[in-house]
């Protein structure tokens, strides 16, 4: 009886656990679908670690709303960054690859091996698109895509006459046909197709290079026509000349090169060339003396400002571009005049042309305007400044000011540094005089001093006792023993010496007594001794002389 019971309990158990399984494996395997097309081609995997979407609804990754998450989408898919991840982390398919290339060695192709490479690089730079697309955005003049560097290198590799002669056999072909032709062939197949191809690419590139050409022209003008307005007012420039004319004539005398009304401003960058006896320029003495003398004439450092920034323009050359200019633009409207005067509403090329010709014709007037103005007053400048404008272009002449005022700007600061220098010194000199002088002062005061140390000096010595010797006493008018001699240094001045006996014997004469010192048993033990043997060396002495 309880068989049966445990089978069918043991069944219901079962399917429980099967459903639970399920639902387990359920909640594991479940995906989050993106609401895009997946790749078009196998990726390399990303190796992290998934959380479930129950766990994962907890983290962080569950707070932003879902709309925001649409918008991100969105914009990855319009910017083309689904389809660059693609090209980035394709994965490796060796197979599929070999046959890729197997069928892409059996695509027919007109054009020679070179040729085709090129065209082929040309393709890939705009890898989302087709061929036959390509074409209708160049006849188009699609803006994006014909850009100046895509026509520079599309312009080369436009088909020969030759190889156009090959591709007009595909030229009314169908879609199927042109399929089996290699993608370069069937961009050329689609180009030849366009009318007046050569033309059109030439003022496609025109049009995108004016802008850049017009303004780098047009800002060269500007910097000749300000660098030669600045040279005929610079005021602070004119008197350095006119320093540096006296400097000259002063320095070479009488000679062939003295007695000089002016010189050509070229020779501004030889006063380098003349040196001094201290290993120092002209042009050293030069700014010494203006920044002594003359500070208020350093203002024309700021004049040649622009001046000495010119020299990077030469108006040879600004003349040359804006004939280029000129030249390029009057092919093109000759071009529009001659075959697309009467457009189709649907030849975007036309009408972008037509209106760009009308505006860079205006631009071109403004243009050489300035480039005029610009060789007026160059002209005006080097003749203000005595050079020849048939030897000298505008670089040559400009490029004096930018080599003077660097020049010039070294010698300032060399000059400072060596006047800094000198400071250095100068300052240690004084410092070395001052401590000197106050050293020689304490011995000054030192020395009208001395005569009061030598009297507090005896007074010490007299209260120690030991200052009056026995034998050298002698006795002033009034009875007061004053002693004959005294203890003193062996450098103590003897009229110091005879004021302190006096002014002693002055003292004991007023009642002044000596105090008595702890060492007096011992000193007068001493004094006894001396005197003993000053007896004995005079009773000998007679006999010593008898000898004699």
């Amino acid at each position: 009886m309880s068989m049966p019971g445990s089978v069918a309990n043991s069944v219901p158990n079962s399917a429980r656990t099967s459903l639970l399984g399920a639902n387990i494996n359920s909640l594991l395997s479940a995906r989050k679908d993106l609401p895009i097309p997946p790749p078009s081609t196998k990726m390399k995997q990303l190796q992290w670690d998934k959380l479930p979407q129950q766990q994962a609804a907890k983290t962080v990754f569950n707070d932003e709303p879902p709309e925001r998450e649409k918008e991100i989408i969105n914009k990855l898919q319009i910017d083309g960054v689904w389809m660059e991840m693609e090209e980035d982390f394709k994965a490796k398919q060796l197979v599929i690859n070999l046959m890729a290339r197997q069928k892409h060695a059996e695509l027919k192709s007109v054009l020679d091996p070179q040729t085709k490479k090129r065209v082929e690089i040309l393709i890939q730079r705009v890898k989302q698109l087709q061929p036959e697309e390509i074409a209708f955005k160049i006849q188009q003049f699609d803006q994006d895509l014909c850009t100046q560097g895509f026509l520079s290198e599309l312009k080369p590799v436009l088909p020969s006459p030759e190889q156009v002669g090959k591709l007009n056999v595909y030229r009314n072909s169908d879609a199927e046909e042109l399929a089996g032709l290699h993608p370069s062939d069937r961009l050329m197949v689609k180009l030849i197709q366009i009318d007046r191809l050569g033309p059109r690419i030439e003022g496609m590139l025109y049009k995108c290079d004016f802008e850049e050409q017009w303004s780098l022209l047009d800002e060269s003008a500007r910097k000749l026509s300000e660098a030669s307005q600045s040279l005929l007012d610079a005021r602070a420039f004119k008197e350095l000349l006119s320093l540096i004319l006296l400097i000259g004539n002063y320095m070479n005398g009488t000679g062939i090169k003295g007695g000089a009304f002016g010189f050509r401003v070229s020779s501004i960058n030889k006063m380098v060339d003349t040196k001094s006896v201290n290993n120092t320029t002209l042009l050293h003495f030069l700014e010494r003396t203006v920044a002594k003398h003359f500070p208020d004439m350093e203002t024309f450092l700021d004049e040649l400002a622009k001046p000495a920034e010119a020299y990077r323009v030469n108006l040879q050359d600004l003349r040359k571009g804006l004939g280029d200019l000129r030249d390029g633009l009057k092919r093109i409207r000759q071009e529009l005049a001659d075959h697309y005067a009467d457009m189709d509403q649907s030849e975007k090329y036309g009408k972008q042309m037509w209106t760009f010709v009308g505006k860079a014709n205006a631009q071109l007037e403004d243009l050489t305007d300035s480039v005029n103005l610009a060789d007026t007053t160059f002209t005006e400048a080097i003749k203000y400044y005595g050079e020849d404008e048939k030897a000298m272009n505008s670089s040559e002449f400009y490029a004096v000011f930018k080599t003077f005022v660097t020049s010039y700007k070294k010698c300032k600061s060399e000059n400072q540094t060596l006047l800094e220098e000198r400071l250095a010194v100068e300052k240690r000199r004084q410092a070395a005089d001052e401590i000197k002088a106050n050293r020689q002062k304490i011995l000054d005061e030192a020395g009208s001093n001395e005569a009061d140390d030598v009297l507090d000096t005896l007074l010490e010595k007299l209260r120690n006792g030991d200052a009056v010797s026995r034998r050298t006493r002698r006795t002033r008018g009034d009875g007061v023993g004053v002693p004959a001699s005294l203890n003193l240094d062996g450098d103590t001045p003897a009229a110091t010496a005879d004021v302190a006996r006096d002014m002693l014997a002055r003292l004991q004469s007023d009642g002044f007594v000596t105090p008595a010192s702890p060492t007096i048993g011992v000193a007068q033990r001493r004094r006894r001794r001396r005197d003993l043997a000053s007896e004995n060396e005079d009773l000998a002495s007679p006999t010593t002389d008898t000898e004699a």
